[in-house]
């Protein structure tokens, strides 16, 4: 575990510390009430990469990452956030604890938050969810996994806290205060990422990136907000408010469906909408989806598509002579009979 403690020391962050030094320095020395903003942003920053070393040093990387353009937006990283206010709620707590019921069970109450609180920093590296990082069984098994190196963590980060009140205490330097407060607690950070890697089979790891989880992450999230769009339509269509249920989803559409490959957002919505038992807005999703399909020369993923609409509407014919006509002909020659053989059918009874 002792290259974990010495990482802080390699190129990327020392170069961090040395710029976040001399800007704290400037704030703190010449900025008066004006740098009283400066200090929390430069506070944020520093907090947001080290939640990247975490990340970064979980994932087992040789190469740390290096100070960001993402990492300067104020609401592109919310866990730095989360720990403080789980900090803050635990040391409040505690404190009403020591005043109104007993200074014994404020500090055992301060002593076992303190404990937990390298595995709430852990568990918000690999869930990014508060309720998980608050969870008890998710903490014991984050203690259990780590076994004595749980120990070791917690004697590093209560060392840590006391090296940077004797650096505090002791030394007339502003600048060499900053510096080495900063490299106290990027190493710990480190030691519990190193930790974590180092028990990950025990904790049952994946070994994805950082970015590979806030992929995933945005995915979820953009699922979401797609089936929100997905009910209101839904509800609109079913007060009969057709116009309304399709200017609702032809929104949604237009800011996420790429006109070029891929169609991944076309499929999703189609798969949705052709389930439903008013088949207006399947046809409209469809009949989009075709025109970009076919745009693009994806004439199979047209025909499957046609296919996922005619399963769920027998009675489905595409919008506009040529597009039907020649997705006819391409399921004639892609040997699809069954699929030419209906469409032929449909087009006959829109003809009557």
């Amino acid at each position: 575990m002792t290259r974990y403690l010495l990482m802080p020391f390699r190129a990327a962050p020392l170069m961090l510390v040395v710029v976040l030094t001399i800007l704290w320095t400037v704030f703190i020395k010449f900025g008066g009430l004006l740098g009283i903003p400066g200090d929390f942003i430069l506070l944020s920053w520093f907090f947001k990469y080290c939640y990247s070393l975490l990340d970064a040093v979980i994932a087992g990387h040789k190469e740390l990452p290096v100070m960001s353009v993402e990492m300067l937006n104020p609401v592109d990283e919310q866990r730095p956030l989360i720990q403080a206010i789980i900090v803050s709620f635990g040391f409040i707590t505690s404190w009403w604890v020591y005043h109104f019921i007993g200074p014994a069970a404020g500090v055992g109450l301060g002593a076992v938050l303190l404990m937990g609180l390298p595995a709430t920093v852990a568990l918000l590296a690999i869930s990014d969810s508060w309720v998980h990082a608050l969870a008890p069984v998710a903490i014991g098994r984050v203690m259990k996994g780590l076994g004595l190196n749980y120990v070791g963590v917690l004697a590093v980060i209560l060392g840590g806290a006391l090296a940077i009140l004797a650096l505090a205490a002791n030394l007339d330097s502003l600048l060499l205060i900053l510096a080495l407060a900063q490299f106290v607690v990027l190493a710990m950070f480190c030691v519990i990422g190193g930790a974590m890697f180092e028990h990950r089979v025990a904790l049952q790891l994946d070994t994805r990136t950082h970015g590979e989880r806030v992929t995933e992450r945005d995915e979820r999230h953009h699922a979401a907000a797609r089936g929100a769009v997905l009910d209101r339509t839904y509800a609109l269509l079913r007060l009969k408010r057709r116009s309304d249920a399709w200017a609702n989803l032809e929104a949604w559409m237009r800011k996420n469906c790429p006109d070029a490959h891929p169609f991944t957002e076309y499929h999703a919505l189609q798969e949705a909408t052709c389930a439903w038992d008013e088949p207006v807005i399947g046809d409209q999703v469809t009949n989009e989806y075709l025109g970009k399909l076919l745009a693009n020369g994806e004439t199979g993923m047209a025909l499957e598509a046609v296919q996922i609409r005619l399963n769920s509407n027998p009675a489905y014919y595409p919008q506009g002579q040529a597009y039907a006509i020649r997705l006819t002909e391409l399921a004639r020659l892609s040997g699809r009979k069954a699929l030419s053989r209906q469409l032929l059918a449909n087009a006959e009874v829109r003809r009557d």
